[in-house]
C-alpha cells in the first residue's frame, strides 16, 4: 500500500472542477427549475465517491417513506458515501459548521445541526426534526454521536431516539445502517490500516482527506437493514439499544468474514 501525492493532484483537479460545475448546476436546479433536490444531491454524491475512488458494495433494500436512517459513523466519508444512495437530510453535531469544506457540503445538503450538550436546546431540536419528519423528510442520523476507527460501533446516544416516542410518529419507521470498510488500495482492513480511512480523535481534516485522494481503489460494504416501525419500541432506549446491536453485529461480521485469498494477500503485504 502506497500514498502517491501524484495520484492525489490528479483527484483533487478533478474535484476542485466537480464541486464548481455542481454548485452551479444547483443554483439553477434550486431556484431556477425547482426540480427534486435529492436528484442532484445524490448524483453530485455519486460524483465524489467516485473520485475519491471509493467502490460500493451495497446489500439489504433502502425504504424511502417516512424513514428515520440510522448508521456507523467512521469517517466524513460515511457522508459522500450515504448521500450518494439515500434521499435524506442529515442531521449533525453543531460542530460540523466549523469544519472546512465539510460545512460547505453540509450546507448544500440542507444539515441540520443539533447540540446535543444543552438539554433544553435537545427539546427543541427533536421539535424541529419531529416537523421534518412530518413534511415526509428522511432524516439520516449518526447515533454515536463522533467517529471512530472502525473496529468497533461505540454506545448509541438515546436522546434524538426520542422521535420514536412522539405519538403521531409511531408508525413511521428507523432503518439502521451498517458501514464497514473492507479494503484499501486492494489489501484487507486490518487495525493499522484503519486510519487511512477512517478520521477520528484530533486528526485534520484536509491533510487526511489529501492522503487518501492518494490511495488506490478503496472498498466498502453497507449493510441496509429491515426498518423497524417506531412503535415496536417502548422508549428511545430500547430504539437505541437494538438499533446499536443490529448495526454492531453486521460490522463485527464484515471484519470476521475475510476470504482465503484475502488472508493470503495480508500475510504476503506483511512479509515485503
Amino acid at each position: 500500500m502506497l500514498y502517491s501525492p501524484i495520484l492525489s493532484i490528479l483527484r483533487i483537479l478533478p474535484l476542485i472542477f466537480w464541486v464548481i460545475i455542481c454548485l452551479t448546476t444547483h443554483f439553477f436546479n434550486a431556484f431556477i427549475f425547482k426540480r427534486d433536490f435529492f436528484i442532484f444531491y445524490n448524483l453530485f454524491f455519486k460524483g465524489l465517491v467516485s473520485i475519491f475512488g471509493i467502490k460500493v458494495k451495497t446489500s439489504g433494500k433502502i425504504d424511502n417513506k417516512n424513514i428515520l436512517y440510522v448508521a456507523n459513523h467512521i469517517s466524513y466519508l460515511d457522508i459522500f458515501i450515504l448521500g450518494a444512495f439515500v434521499k435524506g437530510i442529515f442531521v449533525a453535531k453543531s460542530e460540523i459548521k466549523n469544519w472546512p469544506l465539510i460545512n460547505k457540503i453540509s450546507a448544500l445538503g440542507r444539515t441540520i445541526y443539533v447540540n446535543r450538550s444543552k438539554i433544553l436546546s435537545i427539546k427543541e431540536q427533536i421539535n424541529i426534526l419531529e416537523n421534518y419528519l412530518k413534511k415526509k423528510e428522511n432524516l439520516i442520523l449518526f447515533p454515536e454521536g463522533t467517529s471512530s476507527d472502525g473496529s468497533k460501533v461505540l454506545p448509541f446516544k438515546s436522546s434524538l431516539f426520542s422521535l420514536t416516542e412522539i405519538e403521531k410518529l409511531r408508525e413511521y419507521k428507523v432503518q439502521p445502517i451498517s458501514i464497514s470498510y473492507s479494503k484499501i488500495d486492494g489489501m484487507p482492513v486490518e487495525k493499522k490500516f484503519r486510519p487511512f480511512f477512517a478520521w477520528f480523535g484530533n486528526m485534520d481534516l484536509i491533510s487526511h482527506a489529501w492522503k487518501f485522494l492518494g490511495l488506490g481503489l478503496s472498498e466498502v460494504d453497507i449493510k441496509f437493514h429491515k426498518p423497524i416501525k417506531f412503535n415496536k419500541f417502548k422508549d428511545r432506549k430500547e430504539a437505541s439499544k437494538v438499533c446499536q446491536n443490529i448495526i454492531s453485529d453486521q460490522v463485527s461480521l464484515n471484519y470476521k468474514e475475510m476470504s482465503c485469498a484475502d488472508k493470503i494477500k495480508l500475510y504476503e503485504f506483511k512479509l515485503l
